[in-house]
């Protein structure tokens, strides 16, 4: 016997209540870019479609925090978030991100309640920021003009503004130089800001910011690091052809990188380099490249290029040779003979030169002392220096040598001596032609003013010959150096500007600083008292003096050149140094004026007043 049907309406009633909520979302994670819109898509369906959307509560959170939520009304956590009530209908409750940034990342669970049942599933979403940004330049020194340089790469539009802040507060805002990428991969941007660091910049937070229209800002913070820039100096070991020695000595640096190499004519060459520490915490590096000067020598550049933080763009020292043409072979036989009779004899004596040295010495240089003993003498001959100030005397010798026994406080202080001897040439019989001593040292006032510098040839402990010198060290004058004048590369009208030139090494005491403003072959003197756009401002301390001039550009100073001049009482010029023509930007367009004239009010651009 066949079980009785159900009616109609009963069995449909049956049917709705076994049905069982269903929620789908993406399997696989979104993944999306910075600045973008994300949809995350949330299906459900209870087998009756369509649904009543007051009848559905959604819930969308990330992470656990609550993003948006549907009651029969929505509520969003996150600004932008949002989700269309039409399609509730459909059973899609999929979410919508707009400019979604890095913090948008992460795991979202999509919630949905209807008819009295529940069911929550997983979604992933992955933001990646193809941008990248990155800063140069920050190792600066103290007192002294720098620039720092903000790049920012794989930009979608070049309309960005870069602003260089200060813990927390805006210095200058500009507008960037654009390049366009080759391979289409985005936009790169740069962007430049000049300044003069001051001890109380230390352990201060520095930050380079992009501003985009169509993205949340690009932000690169930083610290200053402090360092000390190098003092190089090349030079040749002997005027002879052969067994002569190419030196570049870099004294003084902070922090220990230092990349340096020597070339002849472009070309690289081969040199023995070796670095030690100074006594104040900085850094001496030299290198010697051993060579024989021939013809083909002449009027070639043997260059030194160092490259330290300090100085990003490397800077270069030169040195030229100035070689005799080419004599015949005859003609230097029959000057031979000549020379024999007439000095060469003599010449077999042993000859000592006096004690020569590379330039005056001030506080804080490298001195380097040269003595040559030349003629004929022992090969068992040997050179030491004697460093004498008072009672007190110190013994240097050559690098390898047997030190003598000492106290640990003696043995420090002849570290902060470099000796070295070069053996120019040999002659025959095994008599040598010529024997150079050099020594290489820091000067410091206290210890080598009024001292006594003693060359000393000997033989076991036979003093053979000897030299003396004192040494003076300049209080006033003596070499210094002047810094370019740094100007930014691209200044706007009205914002405020700030150009230095800095003097250090032996300043004199009575300078004098002067300004000129170049613009149309027309040389103008600044005068801060005359106008009042223009403020002079100087800081002098031991060893240097720094000067900045500050002033609103206008359109008018655009290609101007600033000069500025250090010159003593008498009125001689010492050192005069001019900046880059200045560049100024194109001026920025009102938008608003077309807006007020449509409303009937002058726009502010215009002369004249309004009356309201």
């Amino acid at each position: 016997m066949s079980a009785p049907l159900l009616p109609l309406p009963l069995l449909m009633l049956v049917t709705f209540v076994s049905a069982q909520l269903q929620v789908t979302t993406s399997p696989v994670p979104i993944v999306t870019q910075v600045g973008t819109t994300a949809v995350l898509r949330c299906n459900f369906t209870l087998g009756v479609p369509p649904v009543d959307p007051a009848q559905v509560h959604v819930v969308w959170k990330n992470e656990g925090k609550k993003v948006l939520s549907y009651t029969g009304q929505m509520t969003a956590f996150r600004p932008g978030a949002y989700l269309s009530e039409e399609h509730l209908a459909g059973g899609d409750a999929s979410l919508t991100l707009p400019n979604v940034s890095n913090m948008d990342g992460g795991r979202y669970s999509c919630s949905v309640r209807l008819a009295s049942e529940q069911e929550t599933q997983i979604v992933t979403l992955v933001v990646k920021d193809h941008r990248h940004i990155w800063v140069e330049g920050t190792t600066v020194t103290l007192n002294r003009s720098s620039e720092l340089h903000c790049w920012a790469s794989n930009l979608s539009s070049p309309d960005v503004m870069f602003e260089w802040m200060r813990n927390g507060q805006v210095l200058s805002t500009t507008t960037p130089d654009v390049q366009q990428d080759d391979d289409g991969q985005g936009v790169t941007v740069k962007s430049s800001f000049c300044f003069t660091p001051a001890t109380s910049d230390k352990d201060v937070q520095y930050s380079c910011q992009v501003l985009q229209k169509t993205s949340y800002p690009l932000k690169k913070s930083f610290h200053l690091t402090f360092g000390v820039r190098p003092d190089i100096s090349i030079f040749l070991t002997g005027k002879g052809r052969k067994n002569s020695s190419l030196v570049c000595l870099v004294s003084g640096f902070y922090p220990e990188d230092l990349n340096l190499s020597l070339e002849r004519d472009g070309h690289p060459l081969a040199e023995t380099s070796k670095k030690w520490i100074n006594p104040n915490g900085t850094f001496s590096l030299i290198a010697v490249f051993l060579m024989d000067v021939t013809p083909d020598d002449d009027n070639i550049d043997y260059t030194c290029t160092v490259h330290h933080p300090t100085v990003p763009g490397g800077v270069t020292e030169r040195l030229r040779f100035v070689v005799d043409p080419y004599i015949p072979k005859v003609f230097w036989v029959i000057v031979s003979v000549a020379f024999f009779f007439a000095i060469g004899i003599p010449s077999l004596c042993k000859h000592v030169t006096d004690i020569t040295t590379c330039k005056d010495w001030t506080n804080g240089c490298t001195a380097v002392l040269k003595c040559t003993i030349s003629g004929r003498y022992p090969k068992a001959i040997t050179a030491v220096w004697i460093i004498r100030r008072g009672e007190k005397e110190l013994e240097i010798k050559e690098r390898g040598s047997i030190q003598p026994l000492g106290d640990y406080r003696e043995l420090q202080e002849q570290d902060l001596y470099t000796c070295w001897n070069n053996i120019k040439s040999m002659s025959v019989c095994g008599l040598r032609h010529s024997l150079s001593s050099i020594l290489c040292f820091q000067v410091r006032k206290e210890q080598h003013d009024q001292a006594e510098f003693i060359c000393r040839f000997m033989k076991g402990d036979k003093i053979l010959e000897e030299k003396h010198i004192f040494g003076s060290v300049l209080d006033n004058y003596g070499f210094f150096s002047v810094s370019d004048v740094c100007v930014p590369e691209i200044c706007n009208v009205g914002d405020k500007v700030t150009l230095s030139c800095i003097m250090h090494g032996n300043v004199p005491r009575e300078i004098r600083v002067l300004w000129e403003r170049c613009a149309d072959e027309e040389r103008t003197i600044i005068c801060k008292d005359q106008d009042a756009n223009y403020q002079v401002t100087e800081n002098k301390s031991g060893g240097q003096i720094c000067s900045f001039l500050t002033f609103c550009p206008s359109e008018d100073d655009s290609d101007a050149v600033f000069t500025c001049s250090f010159t003593e009482n008498e009125g001689r010029i010492l050192a005069e140094r001019s900046s880059k023509p200045l560049k100024m930007a194109e001026p920025r367009k009102n938008p608003w004026s077309r807006t007020y004239q449509d409303w009937g009010f002058r726009a502010f651009d215009e002369p004249g007043t309004t009356e309201l």
